[in-house]
């Protein structure tokens, strides 16, 4: 089975390579009857995914939509002739997406190589809302990133049916959950090595005393465990109020709609860490900035965090976010 991280690394292979023909292409290594998928990069750097096909195959209707196209194209290489359906992305917002439309398609001719064009009619046919462009959806980071808290906030209502409320990061909170004074923001990564996170602003890790704030880290994997929208089900089925928790879904772009295209994207924990903010922790705080530095027409901070690098005194906590929310701590 393929990843999207292999995809992105044979993607850069393809765009480091001269330019000789309309596409610099690199193997993904599945072969059908009819010559090897590929993986391409055209003259204008736009990102493709070719799949052979017979000659008398008749593709799926020509998907033209905003986000991604199809198209059969006969490419001609030193050795032979050959004829192609190319998917190509249009929209490169919609990068990370196009990867996942490209690891399914390729997983599905690696089930059934000798039936390659009926499997990629098949996965065109489920993507119908990418493809058409109509709206957009929840890229794969942001969706782990939205697994991991709904984690969080499933583990929330097992205990306590109504500390849904305590999910405030669709809001626009600093944080992802708050209750009472205290707080937690949670970082997920599908990277298989380092422990870096992304911190968005000056009061992300911060807090005012005498509330407490965790930084719970995770680790995901993407070839096995369950989908979002079985998540959010779990969620639903726990919680008091399923209308308050859908409007926040709403609110960070996840609509029931959308459910097919979220389903075949699984993810597990793999790690997990958690960090309690306080003295010795790194981080961009205002109190640390000199002076009215933070009103004076300083713009939005983001800055890296490597919590592998972060000193001793910004170790791990036993304190679980449920129980700091939940007052149990």
């Amino acid at each position: 089975m393929i990843d999207g991280h292999q995809l992105e690394r044979l993607w850069a292979t393809a765009a480091s390579r001269p330019a000789v023909s309309a596409f610099r292409t690199a193997a993904v290594g599945i072969d059908t009857p009819d010559g090897s998928v590929s993986i391409g990069v055209d003259l204008d750097g736009r990102r493709h995914l070719l799949v052979p096909v017979g000659f008398r195959s008749t593709l799926p209707q020509d998907v033209g939509g905003r986000a991604v196209l199809l198209r059969r194209r006969t490419l001609e290489d030193e050795d032979a002739r050959r004829d192609f359906a190319v998917l190509e992305l249009v929209d490169p917002r919609l990068t990370e997406l196009f990867t996942a439309l490209c690891v399914e398609v390729v997983d599905r001719v690696a089930a059934t190589p000798a039936r390659a064009v009926v499997a990629l009619a098949r996965v065109l046919a489920d993507w119908r809302a990418l493809l058409a462009g109509d709206r957009e959806v929840i890229g794969p980071s942001a969706l782990a990133g939205l697994f991991g808290e709904l984690t969080v906030l499933r583990a929330l209502v097992e205990r306590d049916p109504g500390a849904a409320t305590a999910w405030t990061g669709p809001t626009g909170s600093a944080q992802d959950f708050h209750r009472g004074p205290h707080a937690v923001e949670v970082k997920s990564t599908v990277a298989p090595d380092g422990r870096v996170v992304h911190i968005h602003g000056t009061d992300q890790l911060d807090v005012a005393a005498p509330g407490r704030l965790l930084l719970h880290w995770l680790r995901l994997r993407t070839d096995r465990g369950i989908a979002v929208p079985d998540l959010v089900d779990q969620v639903l089925d726990r919680c008091l109020d399923p209308d308050l928790v859908q409007g926040l879904l709403r609110r960070v772009g996840y609509l029931a709609g959308d459910r097919e295209v979220y389903a075949r994207r699984r993810f597990e924990i793999v790690e997990s860490r958690t960090h309690e903010i306080g003295p010795g922790f790194p981080r961009i705080v205002p109190s640390t900035l000199s002076g009215d530095a933070v009103l004076a027409g300083v713009g939005p901070v983001e800055y890296v965090l490597d919590l592998d690098a972060a000193p001793a005194a910004a170790g791990t906590t036993a304190v679980s976010p449920v129980d700091l929310l939940l007052g149990t701590a």
